[in-house]
């Protein structure tokens, strides 16, 4: 669940357009345009498996909130566009409506907009400390596995923690960790690589990026991997790139180039990528998945990561290998040989990104 709060002096919204994109059965009656003073405007977004454990958190929050800037009215406009796991409708439209009547039983006068419309607004926002704020609620660590899961195709959306697969299960009844925020999220990274670098033989990576640093995020990951393949010769690296994105496709010809010994070997073993929106580290003990602060735009790569989930389980990263064409790689392609591979892999993904467009 995500709010994004603002103290207005005033502020105005009006109900445009309904939305074509929704079951048409959820969408409000229109309101006419609605003017408001002095208020806290929140922007809800309702994500998969959101469960009256996150209203209540967000309520508590909310409540904290406005005990630090002062008692006022809340107004609450749904917005879905803040998450790319926002729930269905129906479940949406009924936690929202809990998130109003908790904020009424706490005495607040909440003025709820409504659900299913493009709507014109404008707000003058004051200036002062938590004049604007942004929260996530997270809910538990099998939600948040098994948001995951749903994201990668592994499970259907209408799934319920309970019915994980079982060598998920495993992972949230043993070590699984949510990491809250970046910089949590980036030490975790340099310590599992770290390790597996500083392993004796045998040593394995596989991954999409690195965690170097995010400033240019093509050139930060690849650097890294450069350090790696010419630094550590008993180190084999899997590594997977998104090249429907120019910058890595060209960053994988590069590699080719660059390292024409260590890929015939095998050391180091080039992938299409699958994920858009996620970045993935594993090791033989340890399994961290990344997830990038703003989602990503088509053909465009994030530079920040917002939080993370964490294992160290050498038995679930055993099986994570297995199963690693399921989360990482483009099992069309498979494992790219050769520069000639490379350059099919390529063409044949920006025809594709040609016709989408058109379409």
């Amino acid at each position: 669940m995500i709010v994004d709060c603002h103290q207005c002096s005033s502020c105005y919204f009006e109900d445009k357009i309904r939305s074509s994109r929704i079951d048409p059965v959820t969408i409000s009656p229109q309101q006419d345009k609605k003017t408001f003073r002095d208020v806290l405007v929140v922007f809800v977004c309702i994500e998969l498996y959101d469960s009256k454990q996150e209203i209540e958190e967000a309520a508590a929050e909310l409540d904290s909130l406005l005990g630090m800037i002062g008692k006022r009215p809340v107004v609450l406009c749904p917005n879905v566009h803040l998450s790319i796991d926002k729930a269905p409708e129906k479940q949406a439209i009924y936690l929202i409506c809990e998130l109003e009547k908790m904020l009424k039983s706490r005495g607040y006068d909440v003025h709820l907009l409504s659900f299913g419309y493009h709507k014109q607004y404008g707000m003058e926002c004051n200036g002062n400390v938590g004049s604007v704020v942004g929260r996530r609620f997270y809910g538990s660590a099998d939600k948040q596995f098994l948001r995951l899961l749903t994201r990668l195709g592994i499970c259907p959306p209408d799934s319920l923690p309970s019915e994980l697969p079982q060598w998920a299960k495993m992972l949230t009844e043993r070590q699984l960790k949510v990491l809250g925020n970046r910089r949590e999220t980036y030490s975790f990274a340099k310590t599992m690589l770290q390790e597996q670098l500083d392993a004796t033989g045998n040593g394995e990576l596989w991954t999409c990026m690195l965690f170097e640093g995010e400033r240019q995020p093509i050139d930060d990951y690849l650097s890294t991997l450069y350090e790696v393949v010419e630094d550590y010769p008993d180190v084999t690296v899997h590594r997977a790139l998104n090249l429907s994105v120019p910058g890595f496709s060209n960053a994988a010809r590069h590699l080719f180039r660059r390292y024409p010994e260590a890929i015939e070997t095998g050391r180091l073993r080039i992938y299409n990528s699958q994920v858009s929106d996620l970045e993935f580290l594993l090791t033989r003990t340890s399994v961290l998945l990344a997830f990038p602060q703003i989602p990503r735009k088509a053909g465009s790569h994030a530079g920040e990561i917002s939080f993370g989930i964490y294992c160290r389980d050498a038995d679930f990263s055993k099986n994570i290998i297995q199963w690693y064409s399921t989360f990482l790689v483009d099992s069309r392609f498979g494992w790219i040989r050769t520069e000639t591979d490379l350059n099919t892999a390529i063409n044949e993904l920006e025809e594709e990104m040609f016709q989408e467009k058109r379409e």
